[in-house]
This record gives C-alpha cells, sequence and structure tokens, in this order.
C-alpha cells in the first residue's frame, strides 16, 4: 500500500470511531431544588450514567460518588453525604447535624429516570 494511501485509510478509521459532542441534555439527567429545615434551599444535580451528583449549597458545587444504597440513594465524596428516598432529602456536611430537605420542584432532561 503506498503510504498517501495508508495514511488516508487510518484517518478515515480514526474519524470513524470518534464520537459525536453530546448534548447538554444527555449529560444533565436530573436537577432538583429542595428546601430544608433551617431554612435554605440546596439543589442536586444528578447524572446516574456518570454515577456522581452533584450538591449546590451556597453557591458552591460539590461533586459526590453514588454509593451502594439498599433503598432510595446515597452521593458521597466522603466528609460530604447526601441520602433521599422520593422527595426527601438529608444533607450530612462534615461533623455537623443532617440537614433535613424536601423537594421543592424538579427540572428532568430528555433523559430523565
Amino acid at each position: 500500500m503506498r503510504p498517501p494511501l495508508l495514511a488516508a485509510l487510518i484517518t478515515a478509521l480514526l474519524a470513524a470511531c470518534s464520537t459525536p459532542p453530546r448534548e447538554a441534555t444527555d449529560i444533565l439527567e436530573r436537577q432538583v431544588r429542595f428546601v430544608c429545615g433551617n431554612g435554605e434551599e440546596v439543589e442536586m444535580r444528578f447524572f446516574p450514567r456518570q454515577g456522581v451528583a452533584v450538591l449546590v449549597r451556597h453557591g458552591m458545587p460539590i461533586e459526590l460518588k453514588q454509593q451502594p444504597s439498599g433503598s432510595g440513594f446515597v452521593y458521597s465524596n466522603g466528609p460530604n453525604t447526601v441520602r433521599g428516598k422520593g422527595e426527601e432529602l438529608s444533607v450530612e456536611i462534615g461533623r455537623m447535624a443532617p440537614i433535613q430537605c424536601k423537594a421543592a420542584d424538579s427540572k428532568a432532561g430528555s433523559s430523565a429516570r
């Protein structure tokens, strides 16, 4: 095979293997705002395909990894943990007492669960 033809073949094969960019609706699966018993609001952004969620508290995002759960869901990064089931959410920040929250609303992407 001639070098220019081989180079063209390799380029075509590599282009065929590349993945197309994902749309934002494919990435963010579910976003839920919670109102907590202490008066603050938090937001959870769930990315189940990646096995992560982001807790937004006081405007600061905290990435959490999905953990095994017998019922509901659990996401944690060690010092920060969120546990939830249905519209209930418990936020554990370090050694603070857990903050109990309830869902205020939700926005689902095109592929929401």
